[in-house]
């Protein structure tokens, strides 16, 4: 079952793992072929900070994508639940943030940045459908045990 989520878990953390490193490109040594460093950065923490916080997400994906492969999720409705009130809740925020920052708020600094609100889907997504595999892995072994 988790081959299934296995490439979207892939794809959002590679999508993820590249802002990350992208930021990180421009902050040190920038090129012009990406944005610049301000585009990526939303200013609401200290970037050396946003770094190590980057890295540990990037871990836990990385962890979550290992256990969804192998199906080595122990699969239980507050699980999913969480994730999806979570997830739902992230994704809804950060859609606001994009659409508002490029229509309605687009003088205000923190909605404008559209690439920050953008990868904040990314992360919202994965939680997403980390929340759906918890929900069909706990809906088989319901129905098969």
């Amino acid at each position: 079952m988790g081959r299934r989520y296995f490439p979207w878990m892939l794809a959002l953390t590679g999508l993820f793992v590249f802002r990350s490193l992208a930021q990180l490109l421009q902050a040190s040594h920038p090129v012009a072929f990406l944005p610049p460093f301000e585009s990526w950065h939303g200013a609401a923490m200290p970037y050396p900070l946003l770094v190590v916080l980057q890295l540990a997400i990037a871990c836990v994906m990385i962890a979550a994508i290992w256990r969804v492969k192998r199906d080595a999720v122990n699969p239980s409705p507050w699980k999913y639940r969480l994730c999806f009130f979570l997830g739902g809740l992230y994704f809804s925020f950060m859609a606001f943030r994009l659409v508002s920052g490029l229509t309605i708020l687009a003088d205000h600094p923190w909605f404008s940045k559209s690439l920050p609100a953008f990868f904040h889907l990314v992360l919202a997504s994965f939680v997403l459908v980390l929340g759906h595999y918890i929900y069909e892995r706990h809906k088989r072994d319901r129905s098969a045990g």
